[in-house]
């Protein structure tokens, strides 16, 4: 073997089962003896697999019958909605009789409501209940078998009604004995994104109910704020720009943007998963659900796409797939887990059967030709072959991941970026304003910032100018330090600002990081020179939905004096009261319950003994 043992055995293996080949594995082994294998002829795959490909109609026939033969169905569903993805009436019919036998077809109302009321633990009832909402969904709109339109209405609505005030799920729903949030460590994306694509398809099926189209325009709102800022994270944390897919976080993404009818950001979402082909064995808790979900998330961008993305990851579907037609799950996290439902989803792309394979695809956001080489190719990207000038026109690229590539690929080029500098802070895109500000301290060079604070101080203080290039120019003067406190209150007066667009308060969290940074007990330090402005946008911060702004917000009230503190009180106490249910992140106390309570220990404040036991 020359590079990577497991992708040059899948080589073999197609190899192998060529007409050619005749299904002969030939295997050297230590003292040079050979061993020949006898593997079944399935023929070549053709260029545009799974697309019109005769090798994968026999895989797919095999994958299919081996489902039925061990009637073993995982407990998420994706095995049933493979038979449905085949479109082959035989499987139809099994699918049919599977869900019409199943307990779920007809759901415990009583019981659903106790678990919102939160007298009963349904237990993960977000994955128990969305991925078969998806199945069920999926099989009404291609049989129009009414009576599972009962069922999908119960799951779809008790869902949208277990939706926390962000637009989230966890591995459970909202109850309302726990102040109407979310039990356990709160939201998770992975669950999330495919609750939100049940709610949508249920929609197509005809539900139709306030509660429903409330829920999704939440779960909207939080998924599109994302696009051109990076991936999704755990739960409700900063977009991460150091992957293009989490676990198939990204396709999902982009399969509910499609389904929304938001075309920028479906095709956005898709082209983060059809670049991600080389990390299918990467993601948070294994890799079982990036497997599920990223073909058919990258296959939106179309059939020339797929195509690539299918050829570069054949030696995952090579080496999953079992001598006897089914696929198994070489991860870990779920290894009593089968593939062989997503994989045969992955085949049957081609057939365009279920909404989720491409049935009804906006062909208006397919990439062809170099367009979809280009995208497909992006996480390969060289950046350290890129020129000065290269990289700086690569600024302004839509994917933040890119962004950040040029970014850490420029402290090479440091020496040709330098001259430029200038005018990308006076003259520069939004994006090159913001590669600028953040030069300094991607190059650990306070003295570089330094001799640029003016330039960025005027991009901070520029109300005209972009709120994140602003908000950069905030955090390039938290970098810089000491020498840049005089500028605090211009920090503090942009949070003060009123930004009614800037819907989940981001402009805020990233402004509170940079005031916490920069001037950490403001009055104790002397930096409180206009203390009403200085109280207005601390309590601006204390009242974000989000943990981590409300907990920069506490602690630009450290030191705060005690005449001053009746106009803080209430806010505070709201804080450490820790009931509100319009809080999007709300799992970690140290980022707000305990500032809030110092606040009341340094005052001395009675009242503070009791709220801190």
């Amino acid at each position: 073997f020359k590079n990577n043992v497991r992708r040059e055995v899948a080589a073999a293996i197609n190899l192998a089962e060529t007409e050619q080949a005749g299904g002969k594995l030939t295997l050297i082994l230590k003292d040079n003896r050979k061993a020949e294998l006898k593997l079944m002829v399935l023929g070549s795959y053709s260029d545009t697999a799974p697309y019109t490909c005769p090798k994968s109609d026999k895989i797919i026939a095999r994958a299919a019958e081996s489902i039925v033969k061990n009637d073993q169905y995982v407990r998420l569903k994706q095995d049933l909605m493979g038979l449905l993805a085949t479109g082959e009436q035989k499987y139809i019919d099994v699918v049919k009789a599977k869900i019409h036998a199943d307990p779920m077809i007809k759901p415990d109302l009583a019981k659903m409501e106790a678990v919102l009321e939160g007298t009963k633990d349904g237990g993960y009832v977000t994955w128990e209940w969305g991925y078969p909402l998806i199945l069920f969904c999926e099989y009404y709109l291609m049989t129009k078998d009414e009576t599972v339109l009962p069922a999908i209405k119960a799951y779809s609505v008790t869902l949208a009604r277990g939706q926390d005030a962000g637009g989230l799920w966890g591995h459970r729903m909202i109850a309302e004995n726990r102040n109407g949030r979310l039990l356990g460590y709160a939201q998770i994306n992975q669950p999330s994104l495919t609750v939100f694509m049940g709610l949508l398809l249920a929609k197509k099926c005809g539900i139709d109910d306030p509660r429903l189209d409330k829920a999704i325009e939440k779960s909207n709102a939080f998924y599109a704020s994302f696009m051109g800022r990076g991936a999704f994270d755990y739960g409700v944390h900063k977009p991460n720009t150091g992957t293009y897919n989490d676990n198939g976080t990204s396709a999902t993404a982009a399969l509910d943007m499609a389904f929304m009818g938001n075309k920028e950001e479906a095709s956005h979402f898709a082209q983060m998963t059809a670049t991600s082909y080389d990390v299918l064995e990467m993601g948070h808790a294994g890799h079982y659900f990036g497997v599920l979900w990223t073909p058919l998330g990258a296959d939106l961008i179309g059939p020339e796409a797929s195509a690539m993305f299918f050829k570069k990851s054949l030696w995952i579907n090579t080496l999953y797939r079992g001598w006897d037609g089914r696929f198994t799950y070489d991860g870990g996290g779920y290894k009593r887990c089968s593939s062989t439902g997503s994989h045969l989803l992955w085949y049957c792309l081609g057939r365009n059967k279920l909404m989720i394979t491409g049935k009804d695809a906006d062909r208006s956001i397919w990439l062809k030709g170099q367009a979809a080489t280009d995208a497909v190719n992006l996480s390969q990207t060289d950046f350290n072959s890129k020129s000065a000038d290269e990289l700086l026109e690569l600024v302004n690229h839509p994917m933040a991941q890119v962004r950040r590539g040029i970014g850490e690929a420029a402290r090479g080029k440091r020496a040709e970026i330098l001259p430029k500098l200038d005018g990308l802070y006076e003259n520069g895109t939004k994006y090159q304003k913001i590669f600028a500000c953040g030069f300094p301290e991607k190059n650990q060079d306070k003295k570089l910032g330094l001799a640029n604070m003016d330039r960025i101080v005027a991009l901070l203080c520029n109300t005209d100018e972009d709120a994140w290039v602003r908000a950069s120019a905030a955090g390039a003067l938290a970098y810089i330090g000491e020498p840049a406190r005089k500028y605090y209150v211009d920090i503090v007066r942009m949070i003060a600002e009123d930004r009614s667009w800037d819907r989940f308060g981001d402009i805020d969290w990233s402004l509170g990081e940079s005031v916490s940074k920069l001037g950490p007990e403001p009055f104790r330090n002397g930096l409180v020179t206009d203390k009403e402005l200085h109280i207005k946008a601390a309590l601006k911060l204390i009242r974000n939905k989000r943990q981590h702004a409300r907990g920069d917000g506490l602690r630009m009230l450290a030191g705060i004096p005690l005449e001053d503190f009746n106009k803080v009180a209430d806010d505070v106490l709201h804080i450490i009261e820790y009931k509100d249910r319009t809080y999007h992140s709300y799992h970690n106390m140290a980022h707000t319950l305990v500032p809030a309570i110092s606040i009341l220990a340094d005052l001395n404040i009675k009242e503070g003994i009791d709220m801190a036991m």
